[in-house]
């Protein structure tokens, strides 16, 4: 009510200085900002005061996907030596999936690197770097395969990566309840604080819900993700 007398007094007040002194340049920018001011003055008075909370939701999933990469290198001074080394190493590896209980489709070979050394001193002159991939939704084979690649090594399979991620690919099937359970969460936390402040909580005026940040539960089980989202809440105080 002030901010609304005290911006009818002030266009009184330009008014009169536009009619008296005719800097009716100086009163009309005047004028805009004057109603500028007003109009502010009255969406800030119907907006009142608010509260800003945040609710947290983590969740604990299992790993619905693996991607094993595996790398070896093979070097020759015979082109064709060097062909049939790759060769052989990749029948390995593709065997020894496919043993485990892995299908041949979900097994990848990527282009063949090959690069000649023309070094005087080089111990080889051809030298060739072969990365496969193995796609599968078969976690706990991965997990219980990849204690066994020592067999590579009695075929003569040397790699020189050997590695696996895991993930999880079906956030949408966890994402509204632990939307719902972040939400509730943060309006707890605005009643809360409704309550030992003397307001009343009125209705949510901003919402974001957050973003969804999938981590390794831990560095022993990496097959095991921790789904966490903060959603942010601005509810209104009366």
């Amino acid at each position: 009510m002030l901010v609304s007398i005290f911006s009818l007094c002030y266009y009184v007040y330009i008014m009169e200085n536009i009619k008296n002194h005719g800097g009716w340049v100086v009163g009309l920018v005047l004028l805009v900002f004057s109603a500028i001011f007003f109009l502010a003055a009255q969406n800030f008075s119907k907006q009142g005061s608010y509260v800003e909370v945040k609710g947290l939701s983590e969740k604990i999933v299992k790993a619905d996907v693996a991607i094993w990469s595996m790398n070896f290198e093979v070097k020759s001074n015979n082109i064709d030596v060097l062909y049939a080394d790759i060769n052989k190493n990749i029948s390995s590896i593709n065997s020894f999936l496919v043993e485990k209980g892995f299908e041949a489709s979900e097994i990848n070979v990527a282009p063949v690197n090959i690069y000649q050394d023309t070094y005087k001193d080089a111990l080889f002159r051809y030298n060739a770097n072969v990365q496969l991939s193995l796609y599968t939704k078969k976690v706990d084979l991965v997990k219980s395969a990849s204690k066994d690649t020592l067999l590579l090594v009695k075929k003569g399979v040397t790699l020189n990566q050997n590695s696996i991620e895991f993930q999880f690919s079906d956030i949408n099937s966890v994402k509204p309840e632990m939307l719902a359970e972040a939400i509730k969460n943060a309006r707890d936390a605005a009643t809360q604080f409704a309550t030992e402040s003397g307001s009343k909580l009125g209705s949510v005026a901003r919402g974001n819900q957050g973003v969804f940040d999938i981590t390794d539960k831990d560095p022993g089980s990496p097959e095991f993700k921790k789904i966490r989202v903060v959603s942010t809440l601005r509810f209104l105080i009366n």
